[in-house]
């Protein structure tokens, strides 16, 4: 270990004793740099800023001799001029002394010190001058004039005095602060290195510890490990055993010397297989007792001995099953899911044996969502699982693949008899009640069939083709079973393509409407039409009959219907606008429609925009409306008879013909439906139910109207059973808006003969 740590340890005693000698350097420049700025100061101090000074007060005191003697010619004060004069000779003197003491300027010193000789001289004759009362003004006048020469005479000489030691003065203070400079930048590099040489012997210390850290794990690693470690020698003989391994054993209940039996099952010939591995090691699981543990087993080639690691990983195999069974099981019925369904038909698939798959399917249930509750749905599912289950043979696996659906795989089970079977046979344990903590329910199934390899050799393909089935399934009325055939699911193709087209329908324009009248049968006057959409795209016109139910399976209903409502009024304002002011115009609204939230705001808002008066419009509602959501829809008809239109039922008799609503919902008229009214004259059941629905009509205060009439026995019929109003090609085909005025302005001027005469 000394010779792993002793590098580090060398070179960081290496860098601290460079950074020991750096520092006195440094500390021995700058004690060096500070003394020369104490010199420079010390010299400044007391000399050069003296010397200044004083030549400042020397050329104050030449003024100030010469302002005494100008004032001693003017006042003629001769004990003021000798007190003054004493004064600013002996400031002069003190202050040349001063400059003296520099010992710099001899050469100047002595020029001035004759001058001013020279001037005391002068002082001297013109006080003399002035004590002779005599008339001697001119020699005084030029006494003072050499006063002021003198003077003047020294001003060179003080002002050279002055640059000199102002130079000096600007030289001290240049070298101090190049002084200061220096010892500036030398701190800071020193600082820099200080703190490289830190960092690089920190790290130097923290790999020292680093590597004796290490190498006490490493001497401690197998003693000290929670996982059981062995060793294994050439021969197999165990020579090394952590106390982990004893602690695992006594919590299985074995005795914590039965070592061996934590070595892998077969190590002997496991041996051969790890030399044989490019990297020596393989790992492996076993059970051990209640245990689940993962071996690694390492090979040291050079020793030819073996390093077993033991984990136990009974705690993640137990969380691996349970992440299993959430991610593969349905948690409502514990049924397999779909992800399980989708990789066991893979599985299958790649056995190339023959099957099918079945969808099952739970009717209408969105309307059992709707009206029973998600929790008691939820307990119908699971009993509907049961059911299913109860009918399955032997080797058929049920899954739970979406809320309402489950599949089916039937092995060997490809033949349409047998599965037609099976199918009856589970939809007729479901046509018994079904009994949970929520109530009594029934429910009616739907099943789609597929079989491999016949009908799909991928698992997606086979998946898409029964869903194709069940889909035919869901559309039939009184069969629930379809296995799949490819016309199937190219009825379905053509469909999605026919929707895909009619998205488009508005917006190219290429919807339009026609208007069939409506004839009042006393009155033989024209009261109103039946608006009817159609469809030409490109240059094929599809019926309504192919369309109109796509429009409701995939939702454009509400937006075609939106378009119809706001045509026909639009078209109906025209009339009225042109005298036709009773007409009224019957918009057929359908029960995807009708339960839109903001269906009210629409007929509002369709009226609104074409200014057409709610008494000139009347919806047609179908049956189907009145069968779930009874209160919803008891509010919805009130809501639309407030704003001032018509209702009426449209098939009446057709679909869930209840007196109740006749007598809670506001409604109108009623619609007898074309069915009974085809083969009334040949039918006497028909006959019979038209004459009751009549009756039934009257004695509830009802408007009656009568569609499919093409025969003059119809219309003699509903005339004698007192119908009140008929549509049909007896009296008029449907007619485009362009015929609509010169159809009204026609037929409402004529009787009814002469009008069938004209249709004739």
């Amino acid at each position: 270990m000394n010779d792993i740590v002793e590098p580090y340890l060398r070179r960081a005693s290496f860098l601290a004793g460079i950074t020991i000698l750096f520092g006195l350097i440094l500390s021995a420049i700058i004690f060096l740099s500070s003394n020369q700025v104490r010199v420079n100061a010390i010299d400044l101090v007391d000399h050069r800023l003296p010397v200044l000074v004083s030549v400042k007060e020397l050329l104050a005191d030449l003024v100030e001799q010469e302002r005494v003697i100008y004032e001693y010619y003017s006042d003629q004060n001769s004990e003021i001029f000798l007190e003054k004069t004493a004064q600013v000779n002996a400031k002069f003197l003190m202050h040349l002394r001063a400059i003296q003491a520099s010992g710099i300027f001899t050469e100047q010193l002595e020029a001035i010190v004759a001058q001013q000789e020279k001037n005391t001289a002068l002082f001297d004759r013109f006080h003399q001058l002035m004590l002779i009362q005599e008339d001697n003004w001119d020699e005084m006048r030029e006494v003072l004039s050499d006063i002021s020469t003198t003077r003047r005479s020294l001003l060179p000489t003080l002002m050279k005095i002055e640059n000199i030691t102002k130079q000096q003065v600007l030289q001290g203070h240049n070298s101090t602060l190049s002084q200061l400079d220096k010892t500036h930048w030398l701190v800071l590099a020193f600082a820099i290195i200080l703190i490289l040489v830190a960092v690089i012997v920190s790290w130097y210390v923290r790999q020292y510890i680093l590597t004796q850290a290490k190498s006490t794990c490493l001497a401690m690693f197998s003693h000290a490990n929670p996982n059981p470690i062995v060793s294994v020698n050439n021969l197999g003989n165990i020579v090394f055993s952590n106390p982990a391994c004893e602690q695992l054993l006594e919590s299985i209940g074995l005795d914590h010397q039965q070592i061996d039996r934590l070595l892998p099952n077969d190590f002997l010939n496991l041996r051969q297989t790890i030399s044989q591995s490019s990297n020596g090691s393989i790992t492996l699981e076993q059970e051990l007792e209640s245990k689940i543990l993962q071996i690694n087993i390492y090979w040291h080639k050079a020793l030819d001995a073996y390093d077993i690691h033991i984990h136990d990983i009974t705690e993640r195999k137990l969380a691996e099953q349970k992440v299993h069974k959430l991610a593969f099981t349905s948690q409502e019925t514990q049924l397999a899911n779909q992800y399980q369904f989708k990789n066991d038909l893979e599985q299958l698939i790649e056995k190339k044996e023959a099957f099918s798959i079945a969808v099952i399917e739970i009717r209408h249930f969105s309307d059992k969502l709707g009206s029973l509750g998600l929790e008691a749905t939820s307990a119908l599912i699971r009993s509907v699982a049961k059911i299913i289950a109860k009918c399955l043979s032997d080797g058929v696996k049920i899954y739970h693949i979406n809320q309402h659906q489950f599949s089916l795989i039937l092995p060997k089970h490809t033949d349409c008899l047998s599965l037609q079977k099976l199918a009856k046979d589970i939809t007729n344990a479901g046509n018994s009640s079904i009994v949970t903590a929520y109530g009594e329910f029934f429910v009616e199934l739907d099943f789609g069939f597929s079989s491999f390899p016949k009908h799909g050799e991928i698992r997606d393909e086979l998946i898409k083709n029964a869903h194709t089935a069940l889909a035919v399934s869901t559309l039939k009325t009184h069969e629930n079973f379809t296995l799949f055939d490819y016309s199937q699911a190219e009825e379905v193709d053509k469909k999605h393509q026919l929707i895909a087209k009619l998205r488009n329908a508005i917006a190219l324009e290429e919807l339009y409407l026609v208007f069939q009248p409506q004839l009042h049968l006393s009155t033989n006057q024209v009261i109103g039409f039946e608006t009817l959409v159609r469809w030409q795209h490109q240059d094929e016109i599809i019926s309504p009959i192919d369309f109109i139910p796509l429009a409701e399976q995939s939702g454009l209903i509400v937006d075609i219907g939106n378009w119809i409502l706001n045509q026909a009024c639009q078209q109906t304002k025209r009339l009225v606008d042109q005298g036709y002011t009773d007409i009224v115009v019957a918009v057929n609204i359908s029960p995807r429609e009708f339960s839109h939230p903001q269906f009210c705001y629409k007929v509002k808002q369709a009226l609104k925009n074409s200014g057409l008066s709610p008494k000139n419009l009347e919806l047609e509602i179908t049956e189907e409306v009145f069968m779930y959501n009874e209160q919803n829809t008891i509010a919805q008809l009130h809501q639309l008879k407030e704003i001032g239109l018509s209702l009426s039922i449209d098939d009446f008799g057709t679909g869930y013909s209840s007196l109740a609503y006749l007598k809670q919902f506001p409604v109108d008229k009623l619609k007898i439906d074309q069915s009974f009214i085809r083969d009334s004259h040949n039918n006497e059941e028909d006959k019979a139910i038209v004459s009751t629905i009549v009756s039934l009509g009257k004695n509830l205060d009802l408007i009656l109207i009568a569609e499919g009439v093409e025969e003059q026995v119809h219309v003699d019929f509903l005339k004698d059973i007192h119908c009140d109003e008929i549509q049909g090609y007896w009296f008029s085909k449907p007619l485009e808006a362009a015929q609509l005025v010169e159809f009204l302005s026609h037929n409402n001027s004529e009787s009814l003969d002469t009008c069938k005469k004209n249709q004739g």
